[in-house]
């Protein structure tokens, strides 16, 4: 099943992960069920955990601040044609 997230999704999602504890939260337990809550059509097929589900997983989101700081990079990186092949981190840099 091809990952794809609509312009929407995107925002909705960035917007969300830079300024919403709760959703974070939420991210961070269950990416799945949080890009289905925003209206990821996709996400809500749970039978589904083959490409981009089978290593959907956040061990350490990074913050709110970078987040908005990365915003047009990521918002970048989760449009492009290939960004379903490329992964796309979200988390803290491990040191």
């Amino acid at each position: 099943m091809p990952f794809k997230l609509s312009e929407d999704i995107v925002d909705t999602l960035l917007d969300k992960l830079s300024t919403d504890d709760a959703f974070r939260d939420q991210f961070q337990k269950d990416p799945r069920q949080a890009l289905a809550s925003v209206g990821h059509v996709d996400a809500k097929d749970t039978t589904v955990d083959e490409g981009a589900w089978a290593c959907m997983g956040v061990n350490q989101l990074a913050s709110k601040e970078a987040i908005k700081a990365s915003r047009d990079a990521l918002r970048t990186q989760l449009l492009a044609e290939k960004g379903a092949q490329n992964p796309i981190s979200l988390e803290v840099a491990k040191r």
